[in-house]
Order: C-alpha cells, then sequence, then structure tokens
C-alpha cells in the first residue's frame, strides 16, 4: 500500500516538473523574435506544394531563396545567451514619444490609382516621368497627405532640436563618457547576421579579410535566438569581427510598437554600432578590394555620406517634397536621354531655361533628388556630423513600410529603406555623395538561350569614378543579388552547372581583369571550404586539395553555425554532385592566378 502511494506520488511530482517545463519552453518560445520578427519568410505551415514554384527575385534584400525552409533553434535546445556586458548602452532615447509623429490615416502601400510607377532605368529616352504622372501613380488622400505633412514637420522643427540638446552621435554614447574618445574618429564595417544571413555574412567577412582589409567588423543579430555562442565567441574574433546583438527587451518593445524588422534592421544596426565611421554591408555583398582607404578619401571626409547609384530612373511622388517641406523650382539643372532624344540629339537641345514640368523628368527640377536612384547595400556615413539625418532617416524607416516607402518610390524597382538616406540629408540639408559612375551588370551569356543572363551588381570606387572620363575605374563591390550563395539555390536552380549538359558556369568572369583575380574561384573556395564536410579528409581533417591554413574542425561552418549543421545530409549530397566538382573546375580552368586561402 505505502509502495503504491509512493509511486503516486513519484508520478504527481514528475507531471508538475513536465507541466512546468512546458510553460517554461513556451515562453520562450513565444518569446522568439525569429517569430515575431519574420525577415519575409514563408509561414512555417506553409507545405511544400503550396510554395511558390517560380525563381523570381524580389526586390527585398531579405526574401528568401527558392524553396527553402528556414532552420531555427529546436524547441528543446538549450539558449545561447550572449554575454552580458558591464554597462549596457540604452537606445530608448531614439524611439521615446515616436507615437506622437504616427499616422493614423490608413496606409498608402499599393494604393495606386491604376498601376504602380513604372520600371525604367535611368537612362530611359521613351517614357516621361513628368510632374504630372508622379503624382498621379499613389491614390493619396488629403487627410493622409495633411497629416503626413503635419508629422513630419513637427518632427524636424520639434522632435529633432530636442533630440540635438540630448544627444551628440546616432548612439548611446555621450562626451562625457569614458568611451567617448575611442569612439570619436572610430571606423569600421557593419553587417547583419541571423540564421541564413549568418552564413552569408560569414563568406562576406572571409572575402573583406582576404583582400587585405583590416578594420574590424561588426556581424548585426537582431535577436537573442539568432545568437550562435561557438560563432560569436570563437570564429569570428579571428576575423577581428564580433557579433553586436541587440537589446532583446527593446526588440521586443520595437515589435509591439512599431512592428520594426526586415529593412528597419538597418538602422538598428547603425544605432547600435560602436564605430563612429560606418561602411554598411549588405549580406549579399562582396567587396573586391580592400576599400578600407575609403574611410581616409577626401571625398568621404568631404561629404561624411557615400552612396552607390541603382540602375532606375527616381519615380518619387511630388508630393514629398511638399510633405517634407522642399521647395521644387521650375528650374531645370540637367538635361536627360529623353530631353536629347525628343530634340533629335545633343547639339539640337534648347537652353535648360526653356522646359516646364510638363514636358521635362521631374527630378531635373531645382529642389528635387535626382537621377538615378540609390543602391543602399552599401553605404558609408558618419554617425556624429550627420545626426540630423540619421533621426530623420530613422522617422522615415519606422514610418516606412505603409508611407515613406511609398512616397519615395511608388511600387517602382525596389521599393525599400534604400532612398531614405539620401532624402533625409537632403532635407536636413547635410552633405551627401553619389558615385558617379552607374554599376556594371555582371554575368554571362547563356547557352540555354544565347541571351545575357545577369547575376551581380559590379559598383565601381567613387573616388577614381569622379572623373567621368576614365575608363579604367575599379570594381570594388559585387552584390550578389542573384544567386545569393544558398547551397539550395545555386544547386536546384542550376546557376553552377547547365541542367542538360553538366557544362560548368563562371558567372562572373567579365569582371576578373579589373579586379585581378578569378572571383568565381575565389567565392567558390571560401563557400566549399565552409558548407562541404565531405571537402576534408576524414582521418586527418585537411581539405582534400593542398590548400594550407584550413582544416575541418575550424573552417567547416557545421561545426559552429545551425544553418549549416541543421543541411549537413543534404549539403553532403550537393558537394559531391555539384560544389566540390565545380571548384575543381573552376582550378582547372582559372586564366588568372588567384589566392584562395
Amino acid at each position: 500500500m505505502i509502495a503504491k502511494q509512493k509511486i503516486k506520488i513519484l508520478i504527481g511530482v514528475i507531471i508538475v516538473i513536465a507541466t512546468y517545463h512546458f510553460i517554461v519552453s513556451s515562453n520562450v518560445r513565444s518569446k522568439d523574435l525569429t517569430d515575431l520578427v519574420d525577415l519575409g519568410s514563408l509561414d512555417k505551415s506553409t507545405t511544400e506544394n503550396e510554395r511558390p514554384k517560380n525563381n523570381i527575385v524580389t526586390n527585398n534584400r531579405l526574401d528568401n531563396p527558392p524553396n527553402e525552409d528556414i532552420p531555427h533553434a529546436e524547441p528543446d535546445s538549450p539558449p545561447q545567451v550572449p554575454p552580458k556586458s558591464g554597462n549596457k548602452a540604452d537606445f530608448s532615447i531614439f524611439f521615446e514619444g515616436l507615437e506622437k509623429f504616427a499616422i493614423k490615416q490608413p496606409g498608402i502601400k499599393d494604393k495606386y490609382t491604376s498601376e504602380k510607377a513604372k520600371e525604367k532605368f535611368s537612362t530611359d529616352d521613351n517614357f516621361l516621368f513628368g510632374k504630372e504622372y508622379l503624382e498621379n501613380v499613389l491614390d493619396i488622400p488629403q487627410a493622409t497627405f495633411k497629416e503626413l505633412k503635419d508629422s513630419h514637420k513637427r518632427y524636424v522643427d520639434e522632435h529633432i532640436p530636442k533630440m540635438l540638446q540630448r544627444v551628440k552621435t546616432f548612439g548611446s554614447l555621450a562626451p562625457s563618457d569614458k568611451e567617448w574618445e575611442s569612439y570619436r574618429g572610430s571606423s569600421g564595417y557593419i553587417i547583419v547576421g541571423g540564421g541564413r544571413f549568418t552564413w552569408l555574412s560569414f563568406l562576406v567577412i572571409k572575402q573583406l579579410r582576404a583582400t587585405g582589409a583590416k578594420l574590424p567588423v561588426e556581424m548585426f543579430i537582431a535577436t537573442e535566438s539568432d545568437y550562435e555562442k561557438e560563432f560569436c565567441e570563437k570564429v569570428l574574433p579571428k576575423y577581428n569581427a564580433r557579433c553586436n546583438v541587440f537589446d532583446y527587451k527593446l526588440a521586443d518593445d520595437l515589435k509591439k510598437r512599431f512592428d520594426i524588422g526586415g529593412y528597419q534592421y538597418k538602422m538598428l544596426a547603425l544605432l547600435s554600432s560602436k564605430f563612429e565611421n560606418v561602411l554598411y554591408l549588405d549580406s549579399d555583398n562582396f567587396p573586391t578590394r580592400n576599400v578600407d582607404y575609403l574611410f581616409e578619401s577626401d571625398l568621404y571626409k568631404e561629404n561624411n555620406l557615400l552612396l552607390w547609384p541603382d540602375a532606375w530612373a527616381r519615380t518619387t511622388n511630388p508630393k514629398y517634397y511638399e510633405i517634407a517641406g522642399v521647395p521644387v523650382k521650375e528650374n531645370k539643372l540637367r538635361y536627360s536621354k529623353y530631353d536629347e532624344k525628343q530634340a533629335g540629339g545633343k547639339d539640337k537641345l534648347k537652353p535648360l531655361s526653356e522646359y516646364t514640368f510638363k514636358d521635362s523628368w521631374y527630378h531635373d527640377f531645382e529642389g528635387t533628388l535626382p537621377d538615378p536612384t540609390s543602391e543602399t547595400g552599401m553605404f558609408m556615413i558618419n554617425k556624429s556630423s550627420h545626426l540630423k539625418t540619421l533621426l530623420l532617416c530613422l522617422y522615415y524607416n519606422v514610418f516606412g513600410p505603409q508611407y515613406y516607402y511609398p512616397l519615395l518610390t511608388q511600387g517602382s524597382a525596389g521599393e525599400g529603406d534604400k532612398e531614405t538616406f539620401i532624402a533625409a540629408a537632403h532635407v536636413m540639408k547635410e552633405p551627401w555623395y553619389q558615385c558617379a559612375r552607374q554599376f556594371k551588370w555582371t554575368g554571362y551569356v547563356s547557352k540555354v538561350d544565347n541571351k545575357f543572363t545577369s547575376k551581380a551588381l559590379a559598383h565601381y570606387d567613387p573616388v577614381q569614378a569622379q572623373d567621368t572620363t576614365r575608363q579604367d575605374v575599379d570594381i570594388i563591390f559585387m552584390h550578389l543579388s542573384y544567386p545569393k550563395f544558398y547551397p539550395n539555390w545555386l544547386a536546384d536552380n542550376h546557376d553552377l552547372v547547365y541542367a542538360d549538359t553538366d557544362e560548368h558556369i563562371r558567372m562572373y568572369s567579365s569582371i576578373n581583369k579589373n579586379v585581378g583575380y578569378d572571383f568565381d574561384l575565389r567565392v567558390m573556395q571560401f563557400f566549399t571550404e565552409g558548407l562541404c564536410p565531405n571537402y576534408y579528409d576524414s582521418k586527418t581533417g585537411k581539405p582534400i586539395e593542398n590548400i594550407p591554413h584550413i582544416d575541418y574542425t575550424n573552417d567547416y561552418m557545421g561545426n559552429h553555425l545551425m544553418y549549416v549543421k541543421d543541411e549537413e545530409q543534404n549539403n553532403i549530397d550537393r558537394c559531391n554532385k555539384v560544389f566540390i566538382p565545380h571548384l575543381k573546375w573552376l582550378k582547372e580552368t582559372a586564366e588568372i592566378p588567384t589566392v584562395v586561402s
């Protein structure tokens, strides 16, 4: 009898412990910002058959590769908690009272009178991006317009001056802090990680160091659930890099208050960075050369905000300038390709003073932002000299998805945060410079249809490009927008090997002469050694090729990153069939000597 009672008591204790464990685990998962702040991922309940089957690349940098399952921590995995610093930075001051500037009218995203703005290159000579066209793309009710204008004016005229009395840089430090002296003049790179982005960003960091760049790197981690202890504390320090894990409670608060996520992480990465001078890189943007020198260039020091151009014609709604309090005068400042075609040639152009809003591109007039648009997959900024710009940029991004992103782009190519930096600097009258040379579409002529296939955007040195007559301008960034270096994307979409012939593809060969090495080979080396466990000898841990300074324990990222580890079996197969043979082919056919370790 006593034995039975003991058993009952024991069972009761087990049930209580199990119930408590379930409650605690549920609470932890309910707070997991990987779920709360979803970076454009497909719903986890989506079945394979319901997923989109096309390979369209969206303009969102944070889109998923086709048919990719995004790994998350196993429910019973012990949480990996980042080390606590003695003095935790407080960034909440930058978000205090922002609700006062919230627009209560319904959002204007996708609210077109008929269709979104046309996607045309900035060199297009057939379509008139005039004032009348641009101000009639979005359907902006008068009540919404008035509320936007009032909110913007109060933020610029009242909130920013008050903030300037409280903060001296876009961050948590003040001149009275002991760290201020080391902060002033500091420079470094920031890049966004977390989940699959940590994998991509690691490849960028490897490439950055291969170029000889020495300045430190911060990898922004938006949530504690994306923190991976082994990677952050053992791998990154070898590359003079660190994980910058954002304040979990503040991130949770911002999610609830403003639905912060996606593009808006860029602002949080800037805000929490320990560098005063920042070169931001998207996680798929690979420097081709050592770009440390840009921080010391006169061009950067004179402007403290460097941008790079996109390909597209500007489609900003004229009402944005009214909302921002920027007067636009009917005083044409520059000619467009459209003007040349209408005139019948450059030599037949009429004087600038004879053009009106009716017969000319709107963004050629005084007070507007010039063509082309910006591509913020990389930019440089000084967080102290351009504090006003960043404060306004924060406002544009907090209220961006439903209001300012549509106003600035109207559904045309790349709608998102990319125009908020140049727009904020323009409004606050702080200097900026955009590289004078547009990027080079980089790819190859496909043997499938004998047509050029673009795979990346090659961006130029803005210092050299100041001389607009110069032809041999260095390519310094490769934005690998499609494909991104996700293993299933590369293998399943036959980006490296033709599906029908098993013939290998060198995607970026057109830049090799410019950069001085085989870019495909360099990136593929880093990719393979990080992804493929079967690239290493099972007994010695050394690579199956004679590559110095790497080994299975340190360089195979399945030992450090869950994204790689969870796909290990699939990747072994991909590596055997595609990646290792492709790397071997690249080495056998390389025309330029390339250091890969």
